[in-house]
């Protein structure tokens, strides 16, 4: 009998863990994805389900319920643009002395009949260029680039003999103590129409780290003739992304008296004033206010809190402008505040508008990038997790970054579907209540009551045993 009690109240209990342990209720689901590295924009629509505003209870699981590793990023699309610029040049003769080399590129003075003008324009002295002798290397002007120098472009005209061409390049910045930089193999093949170019060298040079480049080629150098070398510096340039915006319509409030208070015996200050509630806790970033036709040029003031038990706190204080210009009705730009996240907001207006304006709040959200690694186990869903203990969005950052340690990664964007849960399924949307919450308390008041019966029924069997023992 004891044991079948044991076993009935471990069941209670094991039950009992089981429904209390959080529950995964997912949002979006992605249905067709190509590729382990994946990437999707996340809008404040999410922010209407989670309960922290971090996102920190945010998952990503695949078909079998297994948690992705994932990091969320503020949506920036980087593309790379690339600038080349032509750069002098001149070949430099076998036993050539530095008094040489530093004549070879000169400035010219040019007299004219008012007038003295002076070219910094770098050229090639032909009469010093001993062009019977072999060349032992080529000297790259780099004394007017004001800039750092990526890679280093070399054209030349290819026969047999210099498809490929080794070079080993040096630097200096007074043509006589020179630092090696790098070596490179450089290649032009050209069979059946089809070319084959590789005549890039990278430098990686610092601005204004050198004047002067050499390049000396070990291979290919016979009967080499140089065509264009041109610097090509590539820079990295982020676009910002187009702010995510809604909008949201308010009530006249009932308190038509400001809230703003300068002293405990301030005078009450008569407002228009409205009243409006958002059900996300997005970080808005910006705000603006529309007012349709209606022409206004006074004296704002808005407030916002997280809840209807907290007092309003003022967010901003100006003056707004809506006017007509032309056809065109224009206002004043949005504003900018910090990462709010209350749900209830106040405007207050001149009280000569109240019943003619219907004012519209307009919200501003940078938008998200969330990325994961995928498996081969879709559909994958991006979820909610409702218990707090649970919230890992960090964890699942370091892990997804100890995989990506040194890796270079293509991320494919995909999109996704909305399920379109109910809200009351989640923990922040309040008194609604769900069939697990219920059956939670149920089975713990059973188990609190078999614990109560097993109890009394221990005691009664030691009040008994004297007496059978007698």
């Amino acid at each position: 009998m004891t044991c079948i009690k044991k076993y009935c109240l471990g069941s209670v209990l094991f039950w009992l863990s089981a429904i209390a342990a959080a529950e995964v209720v997912p949002v979006y689901q992605i249905d067709q994805a190509s590729g382990t590295y994946l990437q999707t924009t996340l809008t404040h629509d999410i922010y209407r389900y989670a309960a922290d505003p971090q996102l920190n209870d945010l998952v990503v699981i695949d078909q079998q319920g297994n948690k992705l590793p994932y990091r969320i990023n503020t949506a920036a699309q980087v593309s790379e643009q690339t600038q080349q610029t032509p750069l002098h040049f001149f070949p430099v003769a076998v036993g050539a002395p530095p008094e040489t080399l530093l004549a070879l590129s000169s400035a010219s003075i040019k007299l004219d009949d008012n007038e003295i003008s002076v070219s910094v324009e770098k050229t090639i002295n032909q009469q010093l260029v001993d062009k019977s002798a072999p060349i032992d290397f080529y000297v790259v002007d780099l004394s007017e680039t004001r800039t750092r120098a990526d890679k280093l472009i070399v054209d030349w005209q290819v026969s047999e003999a210099n498809q490929y061409l080794e070079v080993e390049v040096s630097g200096t910045n007074d043509l006589t103590n020179w630092s090696s930089i790098t070596r490179a193999t450089l290649a032009q093949l050209q069979k059946d129409g089809q070319k084959l170019a590789r005549n890039k060298i990278n430098l990686n040079l610092a601005e204004m780290q050198y004047a002067y480049v050499r390049l000396k080629f070990l291979r290919g150098s016979e009967q080499l003739q140089l065509t264009r070398i041109a610097l090509e510096n590539t820079d990295k340039v982020t676009a910002v992304p187009v702010p995510d915006s809604w909008s949201i319509a308010g009530e006249l409030a009932d308190e038509q008296e400001s809230v703003l208070r300068s002293g405990d015996r301030s005078p009450d200050l008569n407002v228009a004033a409205w009243e409006f509630t958002r059900d996300d806790i997005t970080p808005v970033s910006q705000f603006g206010i529309q007012l349709g036709t209606l022409m206004y040029g006074d004296v704002i003031r808005v407030f916002s809190r997280s809840s209807g038990k907290k007092a309003w706190q003022l967010v901003h204080q100006g003056i707004w402008f809506n006017a007509q210009v032309g056809n065109e009705w224009q206002h004043s730009d949005a504003i900018t505040i910090n990462q709010n996240t209350d749900t209830e907001w106040r405007i207050e207006l001149n009280e000569l508008v109240r019943t003619n304006a219907e004012p519209v709040l307009v919200f501003y959200h940078r938008p998200e990038t969330l990325q994961f690694i995928a498996n081969n186990a879709a559909p994958f869903k991006i979820a909610i997790e409702t218990d707090p203990t649970q919230h890992k969005q960090n964890t699942s950052a370091q892990i997804l970054s100890q995989l990506l340690n040194g890796k270079e990664v293509q991320w494919a964007q995909v999109n996704f579907s909305e399920l379109k849960p109910g809200l009351g399924s989640f923990a922040r949307h309040g008194l609604q209540i769900s069939w697990k919450t219920i059956l939670f308390w149920g089975f713990l008041i059973i188990a609190v009551g078999v614990l109560i019966g097993v109890a009394i029924r221990l005691v009664g069997q030691l009040k008994n045993s004297p007496a059978s023992g007698s």
